[in-house]
C-alpha cells in the first residue's frame, strides 16, 4: 500500500511518476502495488506500507502479532493515518501499545531498525512494515549553485522515475545538465548519471554541486553533438528564457542527437513541440503538460520517447 500527496497543480506530474515507477494510472491517493519502490525517490510518495495482516477488527490483529514468531527486534510501531475522517486516529498511540504489547521483546523508542504500523481503511486493519519519505534530497535546495531557469527538484526527480522507472541498472544522462539539479536527485535515487554542458561555467557549477554532497556523477564540459558515449536514456530539458534562446532548428539538432546517444529520450519543452518530436522518428509513449507554479502562470510539456521501428 503506497500513500501520496500533491499539489493541485502537480496533480498531472504525479500521474506521470506512478504510470512510470508503476504501470498503473493512479486513480487515488492510496493505492496497492507489488512494485517495491523507496518512497524517498518522489517527491509525492509518502509512505510505502508493506502489508502482513489483515482483519476486519483490531482484535484478530492482536492475535496474529501475538502468534508470528518472525517479527523482528529492536522495533517501533506508529500509527498511519491514511485519511482525514480516521475514526481511530485520536487514540492511535493506545492502539499501538496494545498491538506492541503482544511482541515478545519490548519496543526500541531511540533507535528502532524496523518500523511496523498499523492502520484502518475503508472498514479493514491492517499491519506491516511501514517505510517513510526521508526527505533527505531537500538538501538539495542547499546547493552551492543555481539558477533562475533551473528546475524544481520535484520535477527533476520525476524526470528521473520517468527515465530510470525504478531499475538502477539504467544508465541515464542529462546532455545539456546546466547546473545539474537533474545529476543530484539521479545519484540521490542510486542511478549511474552523467551530465554534459557546453558552457564551460555552469558545467563547472555543476561539478561543484555534485562535489558538494558527494556523490560520484561525472561532468563534462561539452556540446551534445560532441558526446560519443551511449546511454539508455537522456533527459533534455530544451534551452529557454531570454538568457538560453534558441531557434528551432537547434531544438532539432538536440533531439536528434539525444535519440543518438540514448535508447529512450525524455524531452521536456516550454512550448508544444510534439511535430518535431515525431518528425524525428520517435515514438511518444507517454507525456504530460505540468503547470510549473500555483499561478498557473508557465507550463512544461514532458515527453517519454523510444526510437520509432
Amino acid at each position: 500500500m503506497y500513500n501520496v500527496n500533491y499539489s493541485e497543480y502537480e496533480e498531472d506530474l504525479c500521474n506521470i511518476e506512478v504510470r512510470s515507477l508503476f504501470n498503473m494510472e493512479l486513480k487515488d491517493k492510496i493505492f496497492y502495488s507489488k512494485v517495491k519502490i523507496d518512497p524517498s525517490i518522489s517527491p509525492f510518495i509518502k509512505n510505502r506500507f508493506k502489508i502482513i495482516y489483515k482483519t476486519l477488527n483490531f482484535e484478530d490483529l492482536l492475535i496474529f502479532v501475538e502468534n508470528d514468531k518472525t517479527l523482528k527486534e529492536d522495533f517501533i510501531v506508529k500509527y498511519l493515518k491514511l485519511l482525514s475522517g480516521d475514526p481511530y486516529a485520536a487514540n492511535r498511540n493506545s492502539f499501538c501499545k496494545k498491538v506492541a504489547s503482544k511482541f515478545r521483546m519490548d519496543p526500541n523508542y531511540r533507535s528502532p531498525k524496523i518500523m511496523y504500523a498499523i492502520t484502518f481503511y475503508k472498514g479493514f486493519w491492517y499491519f506491516g512494515e511501514l517505510t517513510k519519505n526521508n526527505y533527505k534530497w531537500r538538501n538539495h535546495n542547499n546547493r552551492p549553485y543555481t539558477y533562475s531557469n533551473s528546475l524544481k527538484i520535484n520535477m527533476a526527480k520525476v524526470l528521473i522515475n520517468i527515465a530510470g522507472k525504478g531499475d538502477l541498472s539504467k544508465t541515464i544522462v542529462d546532455p545539456l545538465c546546466g547546473a545539474g539539479t537533474v545529476l543530484l536527485e539521479g545519484c540521490f535515487a542510486g542511478y549511474d548519471i552523467s551530465g554534459y554542458d557546453i558552457g564551460e561555467k555552469i558545467s563547472n557549477s555543476a561539478k561543484e554541486n555534485v562535489k558538494f554532497f558527494s556523490y560520484k556523477a561525472k561532468v563534462t564540459n561539452k556540446a551534445i553533438q560532441d558526446v560519443n558515449a551511449h546511454y539508455d536514456v537522456s533527459i533534455v530539458d530544451l534551452p529557454y528564457g531570454l538568457r538560453s534562446q534558441i531557434t528551432p532548428e537547434g531544438q532539432r539538432v538536440i533531439i536528434e542527437n539525444a535519440k543518438r546517444i540514448s535508447d529512450r529520450i525524455i524531452v521536456v519543452s516550454s512550448k508544444d513541440i510534439s511535430l518535431m518530436i515525431e518528425n524525428e522518428n520517435l515514438k511518444i509513449v507517454d507525456k504530460c503538460k505540468f503547470i510549473k507554479s500555483v499561478k498557473r502562470d508557465f507550463a512544461r510539456y514532458v515527453w517519454v520517447c523510444e526510437h520509432d521501428a
